[in-house]
Parts: C-alpha cells; sequence; structure tokens
C-alpha cells in the first residue's frame, strides 16, 4: 500500500514528486498542516529520488494523516473506498443536473465501461421515483442499451431486487400504472422482483391493474395469470377458469422459471394419473435439454410443492433435487437455499431430524432473495420449531415464539393453525 499512499499524497499536495524541491515543499507543507517534522530525504528515498529505504510505521503514518486518515492502517482499509469517490460524486452531479439526456449518457458510459453500471442505474431510477419524475424514468426504461434482452440476465436480477424492495416504502399509484405500462419495467422490476410477502397488497395490486389491460405482450399475460392463479391459491379461493384458460401449456422456449411455475399450476390443477403423467415427461424432457438450467426450472415447483405440499408434485421435486449444484451466479444462491428449505421439509416427513437440522443450520440465509425471504422465514421456523419438538430441545419455546412472529409478517389465509397442524399428516 505504499505505492498508493505515494499516489494520495501527490493527490493531497496538488503536485506531483519529481525532485528535491518537491521533496522540501511537501515537507514544509506537512509541518504546516499537522505539525510532523520529517526530513526531506525520507521522502527523496520513498519517491525512488534516492537509495531506496523502506519506510518506518511511523513515518506511514504521519504521512497517512496528512492525507486525512487516522493512520497508515485507516489508510489501507479505507484505500479502495476512497478511490471510488469520485465515480459517486459524479453520479450525483449529474443528477442534480435534472436532464434524463445527462443521466442516460452517464449509465451508457459506465455500462461500457463496466463501471459500477447496476448499481448505478439502480441509484438513478430510485431518486427519480423519489422526484416522482414520469418522463425520466420513461426515458430510462425505453433507452435501447437498458433492455432487458441487452443486459445479463445477473444484472437483470439485482436490478430489479433492489429497485424492487424500494417500491415496499413508496407509494404513487397512478406513476406506478404508468410505469407498469412500460414491457421494460415490467421485464425488469415486475417480473424479477416478484414480492411473495405481498402478493395480497401491492405487488397484488399491480398483477390486477395488468389484468385489466390490453395489448400485453404474450409472456406478460401468462405471468400474470401464473401469479393470479397463485393469489387465489394461497387466499383459499377457487381459481377463476379465465385464468386458468390463460396459462398456456408447456413450451421449450418459455423461461425456466416460467415453465416451472406453470408446470407446478398445472401439476396442483391436474385432476387425472395421465394429466399429471404428461407434465411430469414434459419437464423430464426440459431437464434433459437443458440440464445446467435445473436450478431454474425446479425453483417454482419448490416453493409451491413446499406450500401446498400436493404428493406429486413434491414427490417430483424431491426425486430430481440431486440435480440443484450449479452454482454460478449470485442469484442461485438464494434459488439453492430455497431448494434446501424444500429439502427440509422432506427430511422432516421422513423423521430425519438430525440431517434436517445440519441442513437448516448450513443455509446461507442472507442469499435468499427479499422478495421471498419473509415467505421462506414462516417455513424455516415452523421447521425448526417441529425438530425441537421431535429432539426435545431446551430452546422449544424459543423456536414457538420465532414461528409465531414470522406467521405474523404473512396475512394469507392459507396459513392457519390447521394447515401447520396437519403440514406433515398429508
Amino acid at each position: 500500500m505504499v505505492d498508493e499512499l505515494k499516489l494520495e499524497l501527490e493527490k493531497t499536495f496538488n503536485r506531483k514528486i519529481t525532485d528535491r524541491g518537491a521533496c522540501e515543499l511537501l515537507v514544509q507543507d506537512i509541518y504546516e498542516k499537522t505539525g510532523a517534522v520529517l526530513s526531506y530525504n525520507t521522502l527523496r528515498r520513498m519517491f525512488g529520488l534516492a537509495e531506496y529505504r523502506k519506510p518506518r510505521l511511523s513515518t506511514l503514518d504521519q504521512l497517512a494523516v496528512y492525507c486525512g486518515f487516522r493512520s497508515f492502517n485507516d489508510f489501507a482499509q479505507r484505500y479502495t473506498e476512497v478511490d471510488t469517490w469520485p465515480t459517486w460524486e459524479n453520479l450525483y452531479v449529474n443528477l442534480s443536473s435534472n436532464e434524463s439526456a445527462v443521466l442516460i449518457e452517464m449509465l451508457l458510459f459506465r455500462k461500457r465501461r463496466n463501471d459500477h453500471f447496476t448499481i448505478s442505474f439502480t441509484i438513478v431510477v430510485r431518486e427519480l421515483l423519489n422526484r416522482k419524475d414520469l418522463a425520466g424514468l420513461r426515458a430510462i426504461f425505453q433507452e435501447p442499451a437498458f433492455q432487458f434482452t441487452q443486459l445479463p440476465y445477473d444484472e437483470v436480477a439485482q436490478i430489479g431486487v433492489l429497485i424492487g424492495l424500494h417500491f415496499r416504502n413508496f407509494s404513487d399509484p397512478e406513476l406506478e400504472q404508468q410505469l407498469l405500462l412500460l414491457p421494460n419495467f415490467r421485464d425488469l422490476i415486475l417480473k424479477i422482483f416478484v414480492d411473495y410477502g405481498r402478493i395480497s397488497g401491492k405487488y397484488g395490486a399491480w398483477i390486477t391493474y395488468l389484468s385489466q389491460q390490453d395489448k400485453l405482450d404474450d409472456e406478460t399475460i401468462t405471468f400474470i395469470s401464473c401469479l393470479e392463479a397463485w393469489r387465489s391459491l394461497l387466499m383459499q379461493e377457487k381459481i377463476p377458469n379465465a385464468i386458468l384458460r390463460a396459462i398456456p401449456a408447456l413450451s421449450l422456449n418459455q423461461h425456466p422459471i416460467l415453465f416451472g411455475r406453470i408446470f407446478s399450476l398445472k401439476m396442483l390443477q391436474a385432476k387425472t394419473k395421465q394429466a399429471k403423467h404428461r407434465l411430469r415427461e414434459q419437464m423430464l424432457e426440459r431437464l434433459a435439454f437443458e440440464p445446467n438450467y435445473a436450478t431454474e426450472l425446479l425453483y417454482e415447483p419448490a416453493v409451491q410443492g413446499l406450500v401446498m405440499r400436493q404428493p406429486d408434485l413434491v414427490a417430483f421435486v424431491a426425486q430430481k433435487q440431486h440435480m440443484v449444484h450449479d452454482i454460478k451466479f449470485w442469484y442461485h444462491f438464494s434459488q439453492v437455499s430455497i431448494h434446501r428449505v424444500f429439502q427440509v421439509s422432506v427430511l422432516i416427513a421422513d423423521k430425519q431430524f438430525t440431517k434436517a437440522l445440519s441442513i437448516l443450520e448450513n443455509i446461507p440465509y442472507g442469499h435468499i432473495r427479499h422478495g421471498y425471504r419473509e415467505f421462506i422465514e414462516v417455513f424455516v421456523s415452523f421447521f425448526r420449531l417441529e425438530i425441537a419438538k421431535a429432539m426435545k430441545s431446551g430452546d422449544l419455546q424459543e423456536w414457538k415464539d420465532n414461528f409465531e412472529n414470522c406467521r405474523k409478517v404473512l396475512a394469507y389465509p392459507i396459513f392457519t393453525d390447521a394447515y401447520f397442524e396437519n403440514y406433515f399428516k398429508s
């Protein structure tokens, strides 16, 4: 970090250190600003103008203090933060211009340079939301380079989560409805941040609004129909026939997560063994065709199997859990974590409590995406309680309290006392 400190010294001094005269002036400036007494020869050796000697830690501390740090160790820990400060200062300077063209140009530049693009995009959109600048938001979401198809899915997932979270504490129904009419807003936010904890609230209101619109693309119609069907199940209501008819047959060109969502909903609604068999065959075909997407394909079936406990769906997902292991991107950690929670439900049903507890204790819950986290926490706390009962654990009351606290967060009619009492009896 000595070389980095030299650069910081030149920034603070506002002059390159290339000769003895510069060293003498820097020594004088250090004394005037900090009271530290240094030899100009120390700086000459440090900057390669005389025979090099490794500077003492006390010297490095004095130089770091001159640059505005508490010590050399403080500088070493914070240097990266300091070095990126101009990046964020520039972003807020551009935001202060209040011109969408300036913001778009800045974001395009960062996208080309791969320079904090997703965070920058998120900050800009959230700031424009707070300003209720619909024109600026339209310009951002309509820019060709920022379309869903032009961004890596890993970046899309980050953008969707970070902007989606903002709407939990942001309310402007008219502006939100205008945004929902933008295809790219739906692709980047609505379809990425599926807020399971609020399907009967804000997120559900979005789905209801879109269901009343004409001229939506086929994928959006399929997506909102699936979410309407899922909401009906959580609310313990019969799924309207119009919604069931709007959910298409399985197709190999459907997004893997959407394919899994359609598969599980159809499995839950299938009335005959033959219908379930055809669905399983279609999923097996897709898994054989794209085994690298097993994590995504089995993601929604795991969630819906976890909640609905339909035996055929649970058995199918359990048989294919061995395929869920390939983590390439950060969002895979969330999906795999939820798969592990599903696996725990199967183990408890089989009375393998020790193995179930081991898996629960090693799930990285911090990686579970926020749209699902509150929903999944209900099941995690419930499973911990069931394990505590079975193993006669001393912290049983603690897990009872934890479970009840998690239940209070979600207000879905399906989660009754009877639901949990009979969860492992079905």
